[in-house]
């Protein structure tokens, strides 16, 4: 018989915001701080209360039962005023149809299909750096996967000066979105800068997809993208999805990926710089692989390495690391704690990939922890980069690909070095991002041609990763 156990209460939380603050100025630190003997723990995000779940079956049991787990949540509302009703955050009740419609663009025929449109995209970002050039990475990464997901997904209907602006107003809209977690609603109101270039932003972005909606329809041709399938009509002539619906999925399509792979490759690249050997190795790999040519998705099997640094990155620094987006929807247990209907739910990639009982030295950055398959792999339950169930991300493999052939075809022309004062620590946002991180740019020789000063070990050892303490920096302390 269960037992209704009481929930307890994180310690930390302030009057008015609770527990946003600690975890809006260092979430990590603050998911490491709560107690790892509990399976559920209550948190206050502001005045709404919410239950976080730490124990990665009952996450699981979660992730999967979207019946009785429902989308919503204090992250739905934040992300609301962009992407609307968009597959991601949209209820069970209208989930299924379009998840339908546009799952056969992900499938993995289709996939080898983008993988020219990926690494021509890749390479129209790349191509514009510079030997011996800083640049801003959370800002170039979103920059190199808008142009990756219109050209992919939407058959390039955006100019890339187009794309570009739409990557640089989502930066503006995710810094308010952080903002947004971590002070009163009153606040958001007030005439700040901030303030008026998130709500500009905002606009531009849903007017600038609901254009290419409107030109889309009036052309009625183009290839089989996420925007033909939005525009599907039925047999009477009309379409299945209301205006409302067709853009609210279709700036899912732009934005999502967008900031799930920027953030992770931004994270890939800051361990990269600052750590050579690692990064000599991965040269290695693709110097003997790609020989000169364009990384593609017909070698994309043969880049081991790179794929076990994407694979790291993901569990070390998953984009959707604390995620309030799950409402219940009846009374019913979990664990041993009865929950009432309306109850708030968190779950945590983040902090499931760094329990030290799912993986060896969890906080060690080790891409040859996936090395070896006969060795005892996580679980299903401990590997959640991408949620589970039928709400699992749809573009997974897209996203999985992308990253793999973004940072092969980065390796292959340029070597990293650290830039001091960064990154920041980071905040709670939509995404873990590496906030206010900045690398150089070193152009490397023909493959083959540059000599490493270092000795290159393709079974070189593991690295630990930077603690990423506070150091100065003329970046502005919201950037992300």
């Amino acid at each position: 018989m269960k037992t209704d156990r009481a929930i307890p209460l994180a310690r930390g939380a302030v009057p008015l915001l609770g527990h946003a603050r600690a975890l809006s100025r260092d979430p990590m630190h603050f998911l490491k701080s709560l107690p790892e003997d509990v399976d559920l723990i209550g948190l206050r995000l502001g005045p709404n209360p919410v239950v976080l779940v730490c124990d990665p079956e009952l996450t699981q049991q979660v992730l999967t039962d979207d019946s009785t787990f429902d989308k919503g949540g204090p992250l739905v509302d934040l992300v609301a005023p962009l992407v609307g009703d968009g597959l991601a955050t949209c209820p069970r009740s209208r989930h299924r149809h379009p998840r339908r419609l546009l799952q056969p663009l992900f499938r993995p025929g289709r996939l080898e299909d983008y993988g020219e449109k990926m690494a021509a995209a890749i390479d129209s970002v790349i191509g514009d750096w510079r030997d011996d050039q800083v640049f801003d990475v959370p800002a170039e990464m979103r920059r190199l996967t808008i142009r990756v997901a219109v050209e992919a997904l939407f058959s390039g209907t955006l100019a890339p000066a187009v794309a570009d602006q739409t990557a640089d107003d989502f930066t503006a809209v995710l810094v308010g979105i952080a903002q947004r977690m971590a002070r009163p609603p009153v606040a958001d109101r007030l005439p700040t800068p901030t303030n008026r270039r998130y709500y500009a932003a905002l606009k531009r972005v849903r007017e600038t997809v609901r254009d290419a909606v409107e030109r889309r329809r009036a052309d009625g041709t183009g290839e089989d993208d996420v925007l033909a399938r939005l525009l599907t009509t039925g047999a009477d002539g009309k379409p299945v999805l209301s205006e409302s619906a067709i853009v609210d999925h279709a700036i899912t399509f732009l934005i999502a990926p967008t900031a799930t792979i920027a953030s992770v490759l931004g994270w890939a690249l800051h361990v990269l710089a600052e750590h050579p050997d690692m990064q000599d190795r991965l040269h290695a790999e693709i110097d003997v692989l790609l020989a000169d040519k364009p990384a593609s998705s017909d070698v994309l099997a043969k880049l081991e390495l790179t794929q076990r640094i994407v694979t790291e990155s993901l569990r070390m620094y998953p984009s959707l690391f604390f995620a309030p987006l799950r409402i219940v929807t009846t009374d019913t247990d979990l664990g041993q704690h009865r929950l009432p209907a309306g109850t708030v739910l968190a779950f945590s990639p983040w902090l499931v990939h760094h329990r030290s009982d799912l993986y060896e030295d969890p906080e060690h950055f080790d891409p040859d922890r996936w090395k070896n398959t006969e060795l005892p792999m996580p679980s299903r339950n401990a590997f959640i980069p991408f949620g589970s169930g039928a709400r699992q991300c749809i573009g997974l493999d897209f996203a999985y690909q992308e990253m793999v052939l973004a940072l092969a075809t980065i390796a292959s022309r340029w070597r990293l070095e650290p830039v001091a004062g960064s990154p920041l620590p980071p905040r709670a946002a939509a995404n873990l991002t590496a906030r206010g991180l900045r690398v150089r740019t070193v152009l490397r020789r023909p493959s083959g041609a540059e000599k490493c000063s270092r000795p290159v070990d393709l079974d070189g050892r593991s690295v630990r990763t930077p603690d990423g303490n506070h150091r100065p920096t003329q970046r502005p302390g919201w950037l992300i």
